[in-house]
Order: structure tokens, then sequence, then C-alpha cells
């Protein structure tokens, strides 16, 4: 059976061009341009941070006295300020520990000594420096613990001996302990490699006439991190797409239903009769005019337009069987235009 084209045309003309249909197409149009825009400003990915590990760092220097003959304190004492006439060495325990310990590896290096310096201007000047004790070693699990002891009464004998040596009166003591860590290892499948150093300074202040430590505490903490792109989705109508898919579909959609809207106002308007009189139309009345003496016919629309032009009447209009008849009364003279009533 083949089919006529012409009449499926018409027929499709027919429909776009009812007033409900178009109306529909009009809210689709809005509907699919509105979500085109939104679709417009979404992003096909998001990018966020997750955590997927952390580890710290921690290292502690305790430290006790071992105090000569007194009546107050006893034996030993421990606090953060000593009275240094009573002090006669210091007991240490230096603990570093990794966590987490049991998938790391290093070694360590923690040093003892003394810095006799002398202060010019702002600056400090070491005159001289010896190293007290050094001990090294491998991590287990992450830590290590160091005991190690410190005679006062043999360091300030040490101290008066370099202090005569220098020639200088105005000598500045200072006792520092290092530690130097170096950490390798896996941790939520990244390599990790850390550095830990840490500075403690024994403090001698003869003012006040006490010892004291600072620094005694490093902590170090860090989180590891994994940027992670995720596909963003959207979901219109209880379907559910990529955002990239919906930047592509809802345009199109629009367009879709753009097309026969605009064939449908086109057929409308097509269809509409053209404006014979566009620019009488606002002097056309309808009516019918009465008795005249004389009826002068208008052979054209020109006519009509000057006609009225020379009378400044208004055009009556009516019709007359299949004719559309145009008449300007002017007295007793009535100026006629007649056309074919169109089909």
């Amino acid at each position: 059976m083949k089919i006529d084209k012409k009449i499926i045309t018409e027929r499709i003309k027919v429909y776009i061009t009812r007033r409900e249909v178009l109306a529909v197409l009009v809210v689709l149009v809005f509907v699919f341009s509105f979500y085109s825009v939104k679709a417009m400003s979404l992003h096909p990915h998001s990018t966020y941070t997750e955590k997927v590990g952390q580890y710290s760092q921690r290292g502690v220097l305790l430290h006790t006295a071992i105090l000569k003959n007194n009546t107050l304190y006893g034996n030993t004492l421990s606090r953060e300020e000593y009275p240094i006439p009573l002090v006669e060495s210091f007991m240490f325990t230096y603990h570093y520990k990794f966590v987490p310990g049991d998938v790391v590896r290093g070694n360590y290096t923690l040093t003892g000594k003394v810095l006799y310096t002398v202060s010019k201007g702002k600056d400090e000047v070491v005159l001289w420096q010896e190293e007290l004790f050094r001990k090294e070693g491998d991590l287990k699990n992450g830590e290590f613990m160091v005991n190690f002891n410190l005679n006062m009464s043999t360091l300030d004998n040490k101290t008066a001996e370099i202090i005569k040596e220098l020639g200088l009166k105005r000598v500045n003591r200072r006792v520092i302990f290092e530690t130097n860590v170096n950490v390798i290892g896996v941790i939520a499948g990244r390599e990790v490699k850390e550095n830990f150093k840490q500075n403690m300074s024994l403090i001698k202040d003869s003012s006040a006439g006490l010892y004291y430590f600072t620094n005694t505490e490093e902590r170090s903490q860090r989180t590891l991190t994994s940027r992670i792109t995720k596909e963003n989705y959207v979901t219109k109508f209880g379907i559910t797409m990529r955002a990239s898919t919906a930047k592509k579909v809802f345009p199109l959609l629009a367009l879709i239903f753009l097309t026969p809207l605009m064939g449908g106002i086109y057929t409308i308007r097509a269809q509409v009769p053209p404006r014979r009189f566009k620019d009488l139309e606002a002097y056309i009345i309808e009516g019918f005019p009465g008795e005249v003496r004389k009826k002068v016919v208008l052979a054209s629309r020109e006519d009509l337009k000057k006609a009225f032009e020379l009378v400044d009447k208004p055009i009556m209009h009516y019709v007359d069987v299949e004719d559309e008849v145009y008449v300007i009364v002017d007295g007793e003279v009535a100026y006629e235009y007649r056309e074919r009533k169109a089909a």
C-alpha cells in the first residue's frame, strides 16, 4: 500500500495547530529548556579529598636529679626546675615512638654535647664544643628508649678548666641533647619517609639559682589523603543519567519539541488571511450606509485609499452575498469599492 505523503503532511499540520497540542509543546519546550540551563551549570565530575591513613611521632625526655645531702628533698627529685646547689647529677630517659610502628623501620642517633659561648651583640659565638655521649641504633616496632646520666660536678670542673684556658671571665655554658630519627615504611599503600629531629637543652640560670630543661617533648602528626574523582549523576522524571549526558540530552529534547511548535505557529500564521487594508484598518467600521443620491464605484484599493484621504470620513464595511463592500459616505455621495470574499 502506497503512503500518500501529502495526506500525512496535511494531517500533521492539522494536529500540531490544535491549541491543546501547542500548549503541551510550549510546556515541554519550557521544561526542557529550564533543565538544559541547569544541566549546563553542572560539573561532569566531583573531586574531593578522602582520608586514607595517618601516623604520628613523639619524643619525650624524662629527667630526675640525684641530689647532694639535704634535709628537704631526699636523694632524688623530679620536677620542672632544680636548685643548682643541690644537684649532683641527672638521670635521663629518652623515649621515641612512631605510630603505627609495625609497618616501619629506621635508625636513630642521640647525642649530648656542651657548648661554651659568648655574646657578641645579639649573636652567640661558640668558642668550644664537646661531645658528651652518642647513642645509635635501630628502631624496634617503630620506637627506641635510651637511658643516660650527666654528672654535674664533673661537668662544672670541666667547665672551670675550659674557662681558665680560654682566659675569659664571662663564658656561657649550654648542654644540648639532639635526637635524629630516620623512618621509612608503607602506610595505606604509600611509601612514607620521615626525619624526626628534637633539640633539648639543659639551662643553668645562675641568677635564679636553677637548672631547667627546654623542649622536652616533641610531637608531630600527619594525615594521608587521596584525591578521588567521582562522576556526577542527575535524576529527572525517574531516570538517572550522567551529568555529561544530561548536558546533551536536555538541549536535544528542547530542540525536538521546539521544532513542531515552530512548525505549528508558522502553519497558523500562514493560514491567517492577508491584511488587505493594513493602512486603513483603524478607520474601518462595520455597518450599512444610508440612502444616497449618487454612488461612485471605485475600481481598486488604491482608489479607496485616495477617496478616504480626500473625504476624510469613516469607511463602512459589510458583506453582500459573496462581496466585501467598503463604502465612504460624503453627504449624499457614496464611494463604493467591492472585492470578492476570500475563499
